[in-house]
């Protein structure tokens, strides 16, 4: 009997990816196969977006019902699949927060993916500019814990992800220029980036314990809940970007998307999160960094964290 032909093409580049994104009904057609394949319902499909804002090779997202949700990541991007379905599987369970659990994984065309549970919850990018500075002040306290639990889940047995941190830090000083450049950004700021990298070497500690980092925190992977009228950090998703590496690496896009521009915010959340912080004793933190005498958390978070 002859073989079907494939659904889905071979793609080994982000050109050839990114114009499949748009081909709505090939996405649906995909996606009721590996329902069918699951025993799973194909009546109430949704895509999240189109993926055409993303240029990195980001996956195909649909929710299945209001409790599942199937994630597709093109051949090329391998390790994003890898990384997701390792990272989700090993903290499930293990935060304050609800993550998503993995239900299957598998392979359609070559293009890997996983069915997982839908993270319950509103998503915090519709409503964070909306929020009031205590609502804001809460998330970002209760950020900066969840943050530390992720850090210190063991980050042993996880031969799936990327755990090189040396070679990977590395490897992006090498190519930082080039990919800037790539993305159009003007000689005149090009010129100046070895100098600043260097002058803020070494980006990391020799002796540091490596640690699970997902490099990608912020409002449009967290979700809240409201009780009483009081928004509170409830769920986190999307690990396919994370990696063992250097726990302070964590803080970059958390500091970037929500607290640029709001001292006040980006103080609490380093507090909190040096506070949980398993190699962190607070006697030392308080007696070494904070400058006079501190009479409370505020006053020694503004202290330490000049910004």
């Amino acid at each position: 009997m002859p073989q079907s032909e494939p659904l889905l093409p071979p793609v080994s580049n982000l050109a050839d990816y990114m114009s499949l994104l748009v081909k709505g009904s090939l996405w649906r057609l995909a996606v009721e196969v590996i329902c069918q394949r699951h025993g799973l319902p194909t009546d109430r499909l949704v895509r999240f977006g189109d993926g055409t804002d993303l240029a990195d090779g980001s996956s195909v997202v649909f929710a299945v019902g209001d409790h599942l949700v199937i994630k597709m990541f093109p051949p090329f991007r391998k390790d994003l699949f890898e990384a997701d379905l390792s990272v989700a599987g090993h903290v499930h369970g293990k935060l304050s927060v609800t993550t998503p659990e993995i239900y299957a994984h598998g392979m359609l065309d070559g293009w890997p993916y996983l069915v997982m549970s839908r993270v319950p919850g509103v998503y915090l990018s519709d409503i964070w500019e909306t929020l009031d500075d205590e609502n804001r002040l809460r998330i970002v306290i209760g950020l900066g814990k969840v943050v530390a639990q992720l850090h210190a889940v063991p980050a042993d047995n996880l031969p799936l992800l990327e755990n090189d941190w040396p070679q990977t830090v590395a490897r992006r000083i090498e190519t930082c220029v080039q990919r800037h450049r790539e993305q159009e950004v003007p000689d005149y700021w090009l010129e100046q980036i070895p100098a600043y990298l260097a002058y803020a070497a070494p980006l990391y500690p020799p002796d540091f314990t490596p640690s699970i980092v997902s490099g990608d925190i912020h409002q449009y992977h967290l979700l809240v809940t409201q009780e009483n009228g009081r928004w509170r950090l409830t769920g986190l998703f999307d690990f396919d970007d994370a990696l063992v590496g250097f726990q302070e690496y964590d803080l970059a896009a958390a500091g970037l998307f929500m607290m640029a521009g709001n001292p006040a915010l980006l103080r609490a959340f380093l507090l909190a999160y040096t506070l949980l912080h398993r190699y962190r004793p607070f006697n030392w933190v308080r007696e070494d960094f904070a400058k006079g005498e501190c009479r409370t958390l505020e006053e020694a978070a503004r202290s330490i964290y000049v910004i």
